[in-house]
């Protein structure tokens, strides 16, 4: 695992001050079960938090809206955020404890729980399975249409992230082995120019990857088809924390299930809320629309959840990227949902057995 670099960090501060009621006196773990958090009249100051970002893409549109539409500063947050390139370098902060949660996908979550690492899923708030592309060049004589024209070629991605993964299941969907492409190691900002350049013949990332690369290519690019993928694939993405936080300060944890919950609304009644977002991750409105169309915004744990972070865990340490860990691979990954403060105040979203 990469060391946390604290200068590769942007950190930006957003002070979010909503004056939020809430409720006087020391809170125990047994509130998530007890009155709202933020309920009463008392008023004190805003609780100070950081949250890790991985990237400033529309992966995290949910908490991206909620801090702009100010649903942090309503439950109670002065909040400080932290960008980093991907959702594993933001986990990483979080696990150094520079960051009190952190924005990720699940790939960087079961690498480090295999790692040996805690980090605790405080919230699924989306999925898709999707807006992860396999995007080749035109003159690489890969065809589009067909998953298995991509043996023998150069593929790029971002190691031990959910492009990564994607890449593995897209073969598995292609019929092809893993060692039938050669893997390229690179960062999301060199994908690109690296596939421009022809020293790559594909990579796997982003929607809006894709739409760049056509963009610098002069429309030499094309992106696989996806049609049955689903079946195969899944990324949630997720809001983290760790055992610390949720122990020393559980009002912090119950406000951001709340700011997450009101931005969800606002994404589902507000047909305009790609808006509020824009300028913050650079892509216009309708780009951040026809690509997260193909997102679920609903904050839940189910099953499926449960089970795509098993068959993950179970890919990596097939490939030799990990080793197995002693006991149940499930119950280790079920000892980290934090589903409680969830259940508190909307139970019919954990459906988790």
């Amino acid at each position: 695992m990469t060391v946390f670099d604290p200068s590769a960090v942007r950190l930006s501060r957003r002070r979010l001050l909503a004056g939020a009621a809430v409720t006087a006196g020391a809170v125990t773990a047994g509130a998530f079960a007890a009155a709202p958090l933020w309920a009463g009249p008392a008023r004190a100051a805003a609780a100070k938090a950081t949250l890790a970002y991985g990237s400033t893409g529309y992966t995290w549109a949910v908490p991206f809206v909620a801090e702009a539409a100010g649903t942090w500063a309503e439950a109670g947050f002065d909040l400080n955020t932290m960008e980093f390139e991907s959702g594993r370098d933001s986990m990483q902060a979080l696990l150094a404890g520079s960051a009190d949660f952190s924005a990720s996908t699940d790939t960087p979550v079961v690498f480090a729980v295999l790692q040996g690492l805690r980090p605790l899923i405080l919230v699924n708030y989306s999925r898709y399975s999707r807006d992860m592309k396999i995007v080749v060049r035109k003159d690489a004589g890969i065809d589009p249409a067909k998953p298995a024209s991509l043996k023998g070629r150069r593929i790029a991605t971002r190691v031990g992230t959910s492009g990564q993964y994607m890449l593995a299941k897209y073969l598995e969907f292609a019929g092809l082995a893993q060692s039938d492409v050669e893997v390229v190691d690179l960062t999301p900002n060199n994908m690109t120019s690296a596939l421009v350049r022809g020293d790559i013949d594909g990579f796997a990332w982003s929607s809006q990857s894709a739409v760049v690369a056509e963009r610098q290519s002069g429309g030499k690019t094309a992106v696989m088809t996806q049609d049955g993928l689903e079946k195969f694939f899944q990324s949630h993405q997720l809001l983290l924390t760790t055992e610390k936080v949720v122990k020393e300060k559980p009002e912090l944890v119950a406000g951001a299930i709340k700011a997450l919950q009101a931005a969800e609304r606002r994404i589902h009644a507000d047909g305009g809320w790609a808006d509020l977002i824009a300028r913050r991750i650079h892509t216009p409105p309708k780009e951040i629309l026809e690509a997260t169309s193909e997102f679920t915004f609903k904050i839940a744990f189910d099953d499926r959840f449960l089970d795509d972070l098993v068959a993950e865990a179970e890919w990596a340490i097939a490939a030799g990227l990990a080793k197995r860990p002693a006991g149940d691979l499930r119950a280790l990954f079920r000892g980290l949902i934090v589903d409680s403060p969830l259940k508190a105040v909307a139970p019919d979203r954990v459906t988790l057995t």
